[in-house]
């Protein structure tokens, strides 16, 4: 299971990486970071939009091991490894940003990081009851703001 999650998790992150064109089309600044982070969850969404039963799948697997790790601690690990490893591949991404536009934070990144995962999760799992994806583009768009808030040039 655990090996399953990381597997969904790393393939959201290789969609982030995907395109290269999007890393190289930023200058630098604040302006710039807070265009490049929308542009880094657009690529998440699209893979998210493009697959909500792996999606779904990510939710069931996490409240399973939730459920069952009160009996099992090792089912439990499997929840915590998994957002422990999407908290690290979010960071990552943030840092890729923050080098390539020159910008500081102004929280540690794993704070942000984890906001920023913690928001994900909770526009994806709406938009799987709702599918109402022309709301997601504008919850990204806070979301690229409110991440932007935190850094300074």
């Amino acid at each position: 299971m655990t090996e399953l999650v990381k597997a969904l998790s790393m393939e959201l992150r290789n969609s982030v990486e995907a395109d290269e064109s999007v890393w190289r089309s930023f200058g630098s600044g604040k302006d710039s970071f807070r265009n490049l982070v929308r542009a880094a969850v657009e690529l998440l969404w699209r893979n998210v939009e493009s697959s909500p039963e792996r999606q779904l799948l990510t939710y069931e697997t996490t409240t399973y091991a939730l459920r069952e790790g009160e009996q099992t601690p090792a089912k439990l690990a499997i929840a915590r490894e998994q957002y422990e490893f999407n908290d690290s591949n979010v960071a990552e991404v943030l840092e890729q940003a923050r080098q390539g536009t020159g910008i500081t934070f102004t929280l540690p990144v794993q704070t942000i990081s984890r906001f920023a995962l913690n928001f994900i999760d909770g526009v994806v799992l709406r938009w799987l009851v709702d599918g109402d994806s022309a709301t997601v583009q504008d919850q990204l768009d806070v979301l690229a703001d409110v991440i932007a808030s935190y850094v300074s040039e």
